[in-house]
Parts: structure tokens; sequence; C-alpha cells
């Protein structure tokens, strides 16, 4: 597809008045022997990223539906390596649910990682497995798994046979849990935003949820569900004490919708620019259960996009930076997101990452060689 042929659809948020767009300064590279899905990212106590993955299988190791993998170094001379399966981890025997991981956090030397259930249920009875796994709804997050050697060993697993009775931690609102990143070991937090850890998610489906919505808790309790709160303010709130919080889940307000093209949300702060950036991707074609199955094998997985933000606190105001209505082209890529060890000094340039399912979509194999991998890709952001 050319530049000619993308179309771009109308953008619910203003141009950001900060920046006027990013570029690509090299070609996407996938790191060799990565065969994984999914990648959120924590930055710990003892300067490694840590990132938590699903379903594949990475150099040559056996395939899971959970991995933990620790990156050291800066793009592109950084070494990524499997530190863990989470044996502890497993699936419940219902499958109505299909458990994975997701929403990494350090805060010190301490590790944390959610157990999350996507919604398989097919009420029809009558859909193949890929379409409901393409339209599966959030389900929610069944506990905060935490590790204190570095993801050798994991605490607080849930109990796999308790899935149908034991409340979730947190809701469907909040199932595709993404932690804010700031400093290292959860340092650099600006003052105004107290001693509390942030974390966003989407709502709907992974792919093509409606709403950003988000969350804290205070350091100390992240374990302790009692002491969350939950953003109930304006959407696109303009001054730093322009927030009101909630305990009540349900009484959460989105801090920026769109409906039908927020794929999973991730929010990095960059302490070199003083702002915040929030970006997701999404199918151009949101997936639905009332799609027909023409639209369905004619777009999904077939054009993808990109969208990032940027404002002054966790709420907003946002402003659109880049969209790209047809990002990495043939290559079907997801869950973009800004780890801040990767930023530059200034703020003003870094590294996405993302996964990519690459290239089995229009005639290549269908093997690890082209499905799924740890994928990053250096940026700078244009005044």
């Amino acid at each position: 597809m050319t530049t000619q042929d993308q179309q771009t659809r109308t953008l619910p948020y203003p141009r950001s008045d900060v920046f006027s767009g990013l570029e690509w300064l090299a070609p996407a590279s996938r790191y060799p022997g990565s065969g994984t899905d999914m990648h959120w990212h924590a930055w710990a106590e003892d300067d490694a990223l840590y990132f938590v993955d699903d379903d594949g299988v990475n150099f040559g190791n056996p395939w899971n539906f959970a991995h933990l993998l620790r990156a050291t170094g800066t793009p592109p001379d950084f070494r990524l390596e499997e530190v863990s399966r989470f044996p502890e981890l497993e699936r419940p025997e219902n499958l109505k649910y299909q458990r994975y991981v997701d929403g990494a956090l350090a805060i010190g030397s301490r590790l944390y990682v959610a157990a999350y259930d996507y919604d398989d249920l097919d009420e029809t009875g009558e859909r193949e497995f890929w379409f409901v796994d393409a339209v599966s709804r959030n389900g929610g997050i069944a506990s905060l798994m935490y590790s204190d050697d570095y993801g050798r060993t994991w605490h607080n697993v849930p109990d796999p046979t308790t899935a149908k009775e034991t409340p979730y931690f947190l809701g469907p609102r909040f199932a595709g849990l993404a932690f804010v990143g700031f400093g290292r070991g959860y340092t650099g937090v600006p003052d105004y935003l107290g001693d509390y850890v942030y974390a966003v998610s989407n709502d709907g489906n992974w792919e093509s949820g409606d709403n950003v919505f988000l969350a804290r808790a205070p350091r100390a309790s992240v374990l302790d569900r009692a002491t969350w709160e939950f953003y109930a303010g304006e959407a696109n709130g303009r001054e730093e004490d322009d927030a009101t919080w909630t305990t009540n889940e349900d009484a959460t307000r989105p801090i920026l919708s769109d409906p039908g093209h927020v794929g999973h949300p991730t929010m990095t702060y960059s302490a070199g620019l003083d702002r915040f950036l929030l970006t997701f991707g999404s199918d151009e074609v949101p997936h639905t259960w009332e799609a027909a199955p023409e639209t369905i094998k004619a777009t999904w997985h077939r054009r993808r996009e990109l969208c990032l933000y940027e404002g002054p606190t966790p709420w907003g105001p946002w402003g659109l930076v880049h969209h790209d209505p047809y990002w990495e082209g043939e290559h079907v890529a997801y869950l973009p997101q800004v780890p801040p060890k990767w930023l530059s000094a200034d703020g003003r340039s870094g590294w996405f990452v993302f996964s990519g399912d690459y290239g089995h979509y229009d005639g290549g194999p269908l093997d690890e060689s082209s499905f799924y991998g740890f994928m990053t890709r250096p940026f700078r952001l244009r005044e």
C-alpha cells in the first residue's frame, strides 16, 4: 500500500502544541531469537528493564503462555534474556477464561506482575476460536504477583481452581493493566502525584477498546485492594491539581476516549520533557462481535494504526503527536510503548518497543520465524 492509498480518519483530540510530530530514525528491528507476544516493561533498581510477555517461544526455550524477559544495555546494543516462564502460574480449567500476564511494575528491587484474564466465552457456540480470540472481552486482574529475587520465584499467585468463585482484584476496565513508567525502581515521580504508583488500561477487548482509564495505589500498599483509587475527574483535565479520585472502580471516568480504536494503552513520564507520553495501537477496522465474515477476512490484522499523545499530567490534556494509519506497513504491530530508561536525557528521542506478527498474513511462512517478535525502533520528537 502506498502513501497515496492511506486514508486518515478524524481523530478526537487536537494536535500537540509542543511537538509537530514524530520522526523514525531507522527501520524496526526484531531481537534475534525472540518469538513472543505483547511486552510490558518495568525499570527495576538493578537498572535492568523487565518485560512480561505472552504466548510463544524465546531463544529455543519451551513454549508457554507467560514469560519474563530481562533487558540490559540500550538499543541497538542491548541484551535480552528469558528469566522465567512463571512455573507457579496456571490457567483455570474453565475454558471461558484465558489467563495471561501484563502490568509489570518495579518498586525498588521488588517486581510485580499482574495475572489477568480474557473472557473467551462465545455465547453462540458457533464461532471459530481465531474469531473469538480476536474479540475476547477483558476479564479482570486475578492478582498482583510479586518477586523479591528478580523473577526467579513468585508469590501471591492466583489459584486456578477458584477462578469462578474469587472476585477479581481489578475488574474489566483495568484488565489491560500497564503501569505508568517513571524512573529506576519507580523513582522520579513528580511531587504533585504523591507517593503513588499509577496504571492505565483500556476497556472492551484488547484491540478495539473505547477508553483509557487511570488508577493509582500507594507505593507501600499496592497489594491492598482497599487502597486503590480510580480517576473520576473531567476527561482531558487541565491542571496538576485537576484530579478527582474514587474508591469505586465502576465510577471511574476515562482520561481519553476514541471508540473502537484503543488497543492496550501504555504511558511513560519523560523527565527531560516533564511530559507524559500516551500511546496505543489498534486495527483500523474495530473488532466487534457483529462483524461480517467478509469484513473480517478483508480487513482484520491487515492495517494497523499507531497513536502517540502527550500531556502535562497523567490525565491530560492530550495533544496528538503522531498518527500513522498504516503502522509498520504489511506487518501486524501492536502494544507500542516507550521505556523511560531508553529515552535521551532531553526526552526528545528514544526507542519504541512493540510486538510484531511479522509476515505470515501476507503469504509468509506460518512458523516461529514470522510469528511474534520483540521489536524496537528509534524515534525523535519534532518541535
